[in-house]
């Protein structure tokens, strides 16, 4: 097999309505600063994905260059990095009983977050309907606007123990940490260290049924931004999980069990907690109306499918085929730690759902929603995101419109008879413009297709019924070594 390297830079540029840049009650605002702005962003991103013999692997890293109206000296330049590393092939030449060795990475410099994460359908995953946690920060709990450096690494290992039966290992590692606060707010804010280690056996009992078991183990060290100290907790879990393929288009996946906190010992007075055990779960479900017509075609991955998604990044694949309909939900309830306005353990309940529609074969519909509610020993929030967006192919160029609500609430007890509450709601309204300089499919889902395509120059592989786009992939600055 021949080396190959794909590059694509792209380019975006949008405009921003924002109601409240401050993410804060606009009556907690100091003076001179005005709630409501206006935003250019420029988004320069360079997309690159290689195939090797024994390794294969994706990056992007971007800048999003912002300038505000009405606030210029929130004007900031923010940074995105995304990697994965699929090492399985080399792993092979030492046991072909190994069955996966991947590493992935992400790391964000951002003065603000939404609270759940990056989305898959939205031109910058930057709206509502995420359905998975890939750190504390994904889980809803929203700060007033902040400089801030976000970390994720980790590294996942399988094993085949029988021809059914395999177990797989992961350790994760992630890093919140506060720098400046804006718009005259001094909110107490903690930085957060993370330690993840996952061990899961999943035995196949049928073609279309999985079971298992998981366990895990997380640590988490915090320590006080803007002062109030610091502490650390740790979290033990084991749940049982079944996953099913009830169609082509149509899978489920069901786990649950208990997660036990360990005791934490402080001299601080109110600090200190017991031991504390409480119920964990999750469920998901998605339905894609192409999955058949893809698994029929022996489909495989494209160069950047695997890429971990960052907020704020250009992702591909924001159009889909005319009549293509997918949608995932997602539910979670565990144990996360609060960084804000109070450090510790913190239970959280995370509900996200989003829908992705081909209108036509230029046009698509997003939608997306999450729900979030945590609380404490001595505080508890409500979040509710919701976005509704269109994507469509203007010749080569993307132009995306997207419509974000959000509202979040907080109630932190001061004392045993005094509460404090702190709630805001906020809207923005983005258009943007993006242009992949090297490869006319970039945007479309499935466009980029596999290395494989892309050596070929054969058309990507389109939903069943919906017939092969005209002309050749673009695929691209192909280097083959």
């Amino acid at each position: 097999m021949l080396a190959q390297t794909i590059i694509i830079p792209t380019l975006s540029v949008s405009e921003t309505y924002d109601s409240n840049v401050f993410y804060t009650p606009k009556t907690l605002l100091g003076p001179g600063f005005k709630a409501e702005d206006f935003m250019t962003t420029v988004r320069p991103q360079i997309n690159l994905a290689h195939a090797g013999p024994r390794v294969n692997g994706s990056f992007s890293v971007g800048a999003n260059i912002t300038k505000y109206v009405n606030n210029p000296s929130l004007d900031y330049t923010g940074i995105n990095v995304a990697g994965q590393l699929d090492l399985k092939r080399w792993a092979n030449s030492f046991s072909q009983r190994i069955s996966a060795l991947s590493v992935r990475g992400t790391y964000q410099f951002t003065p603000s977050l939404s609270g759940f994460g990056a989305t898959t359908g939205g031109a910058f995953g930057t709206g509502y309907g995420s359905t998975g946690i890939s750190s504390p920060i994904d889980t809803g709990l929203v700060t007033n606007r902040v400089s801030m450096h976000n970390m994720n690494f980790g590294v996942t290992g399988g094993y085949d123990l029988t021809r059914n039966t395999v177990l797989t290992a992961s350790y994760s590692y992630t890093k919140l940490t506060f720098g400046n606060q804006s718009g005259g707010i001094n909110n107490q804010l903690f930085d957060t260290d993370g330690h993840t280690t996952m061990t899961a056996l999943t035995t196949k009992i049928s073609p279309t049924d999985t079971v298992g078991t998981t366990a895990t183990m997380s640590h988490y060290i915090q320590g006080g931004a803007s002062g109030g100290g610091s502490g650390s907790f740790t979290t033990i879990s084991g749940t049982a999980n079944w996953a099913k393929l009830w169609t082509k288009q149509l899978s489920t996946s069901l786990g649950g069990g208990g997660i036990f906190t360990l005791p934490i010992e402080s001299t601080v007075p109110g600090q200190s907690i017991k031991s504390t055990f409480a119920p964990t779960g999750t469920i998901t479900m998605t339905y894609s109306s192409f999955s058949e017509g893809l698994r029929e075609a022996g489909a495989a991955p494209g160069p950047f499918d695997n890429l971990p998604r960052v907020p704020g990044s250009l992702a591909p694949g924001g159009v889909i085929a005319p009549g293509a309909f997918t949608t995932s939900l997602s539910y979670n309830f565990s144990i996360f730690p609060s960084y804000a306005l109070n450090a510790g353990p913190m239970k959280t309940h995370v509900v996200g759902v989003n829908a992705n529609m081909g209108i036509t074969s230029k046009l698509t519909g997003q939608a997306g929603m999450n729900y979030s509610h945590g609380n404490s020993s001595i505080s508890s929030f409500d979040t509710l995101g919701a976005t509704a967006g269109a994507s469509y192919l203007l010749g080569p160029v993307l132009v995306n419109l997207t419509y974000n609500w959000l509202h979040f609430s907080n109630s932190f007890a001061q004392s045993a008879v005094a509460q404090s509450e702190y709630a805001f709601s906020k809207k923005m309204v983005m258009l943007s413009l993006s242009y992949a300089f090297t490869s006319q499919s970039f945007f479309r889902m499935g466009g980029m297709g596999s290395f494989a395509s892309q050596e070929t120059g054969e058309s990507a592989i389109t939903p069943a019924g919906t017939g092969a786009g005209s002309g050749s992939v673009g695929s691209g600055v192909l280097k083959k070594e």
